[in-house]
């Protein structure tokens, strides 16, 4: 659960000297203190009153702290409505929420005030991000746009669970996506590169440095193995059932030895000649399973590459799910950040450095 601090509006006015032109403290009163009406759900009204500066002439206006100049809608309401955008709602839906609240809005101006909390979101996180970073986890994934789909790289802090960049950049380039990596693992002098099989990561980095998310491995041979098993009993092959069932025991054993298992050794042997048919299938697996064994990494404290997936489902692609796709490749990039944003530090968000 995260405690959100959305912004609040002062029904006081701070009496404030110092000239926003020449930056002078003797500001003196020029008029006295006014209303205006404003849109708010707990205040109709804030104060302001003019000021002007004896030295350079310049006159301006004090505002009461919640309501930005020009605006007619309280910081509380625009980050009531960007929140209600980010936890699920859509544009239209969160208008409609507002206006519940006694405080029309259109979806519009939503859809504009989620753009501006994203770009703040996003030099905030350039601002604070951790450089120092031990397992670097890359993943990609699609994103849907309007009249088309493009590929995006997420760059993941594994052991401090946290986002790094979000780049544009598909797994199909791999000239591009290799430089990205390396690049990245450069400018946070991570030690180790978690990443899933896709052959576009591998030689990226030295082999030692390259681990492959366990989770994945584990998923994909075991799929694979069970469809094999399944093809085995249907065609009456007790032997190679039983073979892809001690597979499948051998990728579930916890702990996982770091080095290949003897019986796996032998499972290879037992199939290396094999060049057809199910034979063959069962041959390529129990290989790739032996060379890929010590790649998967081994790591005490998560071994994984499930957060950065569980960065993405929760960044984009649920999101993308319940909506047509995003406009533009500015605000693909500017959801990602502002929704890593909101999950907070300790269970707490403040909103108010975002709107």
């Amino acid at each position: 659960m995260v405690c959100y601090k959305v912004p609040s509006v002062e029904g006081r006015l701070k009496l404030d000297r110092h000239c926003p032109d020449c930056f002078r403290g003797n500001g003196i009163i020029h008029s006295g203190i006014q209303r205006r009406g404003i849109r708010d759900t707990r205040v109709c009204w804030v104060p302001y009153r003019r000021m002007k500066c004896p030295w350079c002439g310049r006159t301006w206006t004090l505002r009461a702290e919640g309501i930005r100049p020009g605006r007619q809608r309280s910081d509380r309401l625009i980050g009531l409505g960007v929140l209600g955008y980010m936890l699920g709602m859509s544009y239209r839906h969160s208008s409609l929420f507002l206006a519940a609240l006694g405080c029309a809005s259109s979806k519009s101006s939503i859809e504009r005030e989620v753009a501006l909390a994203g770009e703040a979101a996003r030099r905030l996180h350039a601002l604070t991000a951790q450089w120092e970073v031990g397992v670097l986890g890359v993943d990609g994934t699609g994103a849907a746009m309007a009249g088309r789909r493009d590929g995006v790289l997420f760059f993941v802090d594994v052991h401090g669970q946290k986002l790094l960049w979000v780049v544009w950049a598909k797994e199909t380039e791999p000239a591009k996506v290799r430089r990205l990596v390396s690049e990245a693992m450069a400018a946070v002098g991570a030690r180790e590169l978690r990443t899933d099989e896709h052959s576009v990561y591998a030689g990226i980095v030295p082999e030692g440095s390259h681990r492959l998310c366990l989770t994945h491995w584990r998923k994909s041979k075991g799929k694979r193995a069970w469809d094999l098993q399944r093809q085995a009993l249907a065609e009456e092959r007790p032997l190679e059932a039983q073979s892809m069932q001690r597979l499948l025991e051998l990728l579930r054993q916890k702990p996982r030895p770091p080095t290949v298992p003897e019986e796996l050794t032998v499972l290879v042997r037992r199939y290396i000649h094999c060049r057809k048919g199910l034979l063959w299938e069962i041959n390529k697996l129990l290989q790739h399973v032996e060379r890929t064994w010590e790649a998967v990494s081994d790591d005490p404290v998560d071994p994984t590459n499930n957060v950065t997936e569980r960065i993405i489902g929760l960044t984009l692609k649920i999101r993308a799910k319940t909506m047509r796709g995003f406009k533009s490749r500015r605000k693909v990039l500017t959801h990602a950040y502002l929704a890593s944003f909101l999950r907070g530090t300790d269970g707490r968000c403040d909103l108010r450095q975002v709107i």
